[in-house]
């Protein structure tokens, strides 16, 4: 798999990682469950996110996505690649105020996104006590 994990990384833009480092630093959220991934991987284009489907499906491995950690139940550990977008998907796309929407990538903090439709007379929930770093992506 090493190898595998080697070519994939020349394909992305962004950043791989399977040491125990970063494979440490991901093993866990901001729950009781812990398990090692096999990789990490910080996507910086939609491209890369399609290179990572690719190995995935390939090398018959899961993906799991993950923003900010902040998660009680363990949703983003497992044994895959833990894909971190919470570094370059963090902009609000488009906001509808005419139909009352926003088009948001993952990354974006839920109290960003409100102070940014504030204005539009806009508001996103839940109310959690987290809201200052949980990212749209988690919630």
């Amino acid at each position: 798999m090493e190898s595998a994990l080697k070519g994939l990384k020349t394909e992305l833009e962004g950043e791989l990682y399977w040491d125990d480092m970063l494979r440490k630093l991901y093993a866990t959220d901001a729950s009781a469950y812990r398990e090692m991934p096999l990789a990490v991987a910080i996507p910086k284009s939609k491209n890369d996110l399609r290179a990572l489907i690719t190995f995935a499906s390939t090398n018959n491995t899961s993906l799991i996505p993950r923003t900010a950690g902040t998660s009680l139940a363990g949703q983003v550990v497992g044994g895959g690649i833990v894909v971190d977008v919470s570094k370059h998907f963090k902009n609000v796309l488009e906001v509808n105020e005419k139909d009352n929407w926003v088009n948001v990538q993952p990354g974006v903090i839920r109290d960003d996104l409100n102070r940014h439709l504030k204005p539009y007379g806009l508001y996103f929930g839940p109310e959690t006590s987290t809201a200052n770093r949980a990212m749209i992506g988690g919630m």
